[in-house]
């Protein structure tokens, strides 16, 4: 029995039983606390029922966020921005956060309505009057606008970018460590995938982000998002265009290597996996090294991954495993030649199984490309220099 899972289960079924002990309480207050006779009282554990199901680990998790919507939406039948001006702003950003969270109805929409939630909120909660939750709504605004759908993407991470820093005026590292820390993860994701500006620029200030809230998320303190921020410092390192090419893909080893002192397998099996199939690739790249023993590594990782990969639970990081494991092959060098060519043959036949023309057609005919390699070589012979010219950047 594997102690760390056990102990993660037990702490998921404590959350769960207090879960529904909460919701049992406020449903028995509410028997006396009618809206008739205690309004207030009523509007409030409305809105505490609303904010259980919007976290609620238990059951069907787009029926939840159904239900917080409602709930809240019900309070604000008391709570109205006359009376209430505080609690009705408070439940506007609550809409917003559920709005985010929402699976049913159009994603877009989503976006756009939990956006509108947030703005109507700042009308109460202002910088001037409630500095905290006003730099709290520019992180969620920042969030919003990092997933926006609609209108131009660049513009959209621009507004992103100036929310989060706005919020980080207030939420400073002295007064508000974890919401800073955040914040500061959150543009360090927004200048990932920043369109505007250089983009070797892009990388450095997305890589002084997360070593900024590393100052605060630690391995012992926050281990999941201490162990989130050392996998995307490798996925920036593997991206890094300025500085050493060597040196930046030994961090990027290094960062993901450290990742897996959380993501284990038994209680983060999908984050193990990806980091599995990250150092994969860091070792299909490296410059230090053997390059054969690399692409040995490299295999070993690709091949860890697909413990959870599975073709039928993640049929495209399954498909993309194939790829990757056909190209090592098709690069190996002239030992056991014919063997390696139909092994990679073989995974890029694989990799077919979920990709085609209309679904990813660019995986599929880089697939096809690889493919007509390894059969033009299987009909040449042991060539080493035929493997070399197979060589061509992996887009994927």
């Amino acid at each position: 029995m594997n102690l760390g899972n056990a102990y993660s289960d037990r702490i998921r079924g404590e959350r769960a039983e207090n879960v529904e002990r909460a919701i049992s309480y406020y449903n028995t207050a509410l028997v006396v606390l009618t809206r008739e006779k205690f309004p207030q009282y009523w509007a409030i554990t409305q809105r505490n029922l609303g904010s259980i199901y919007r976290n609620c680990i238990q059951g069907d998790k787009a029926e939840n966020v159904e239900r917080a919507i409602s709930y809240y939406n019900t309070a604000l039948v008391i709570l109205t921005r006359e009376r209430f001006p505080q609690y009705w702003a408070m439940l506007q950003r609550n809409l917003g956060i559920a709005y985010r969270n929402r699976i049913r109805g159009e994603k877009a929409e989503n976006v756009e309505r939990s956006t509108s939630y947030y703005k109507t909120a700042l009308v109460v909660l202002t910088r001037e009057k409630f500095p905290q939750y006003w730099a709290m709504l520019q992180m969620d605004l920042g969030i919003a606008y990092s997933n926006r759908i609609r209108e131009e993407k660049a513009k959209n991470l621009e507004r992103a970018i100036a929310y989060y820093e706005a919020a980080l005026k207030v939420l400073t590292k002295q007064a508000f460590p974890q919401d800073w820390a955040m914040t500061q993860m959150n543009l360090a994701n927004a200048y990932r995938h920043r369109i505007q500006g250089k983009k070797s620029e892009n990388l450095e200030k997305e890589i002084a982000a997360y070593y900024s809230a590393l100052k605060i998320y630690s391995q012992t303190a926050f281990p999941e998002d201490w162990a989130t921020i050392k996998n995307n410092l490798g996925n920036a390192y593997i991206n890094h265009i300025e500085g050493d090419k060597h040196k930046n893909i030994e961090r990027a080893i290094a960062a993901y290597k450290s990742a897996f002192k959380v993501y284990t397998y038994e209680t983060f099996p999908e984050e193990w996996a990806m980091t599995q199939y990250n150092l994969g690739i860091a070792y299909s790249n490296r410059i230090e090294g053997d390059k054969t023993e690399n692409r040995e590594i490299a295999i070993t990782y690709y091949n860890a991954a697909l413990k959870v990969y599975t073709q039928q639970d993640f049929p495209q990081e399954w498909a993309r495993i194939q790829r990757k494991l056909g190209v090592s092959y098709l690069t190996k060098d002239s030992k056991e030649y014919a063997e390696k060519i139909e092994q990679a043959i073989f995974y890029c036949e694989a990799a077919l199984e979920v990709y085609n023309p209309e679904f990813l057609p660019q995986e599929w005919a880089e697939v096809q490309y690889h493919l007509g390699i390894a059969y033009r070589f299987r009909t040449q012979g042991n060539k080493t220099e035929n493997v070399e010219q197979a060589k061509k950047p992996d887009l994927c």
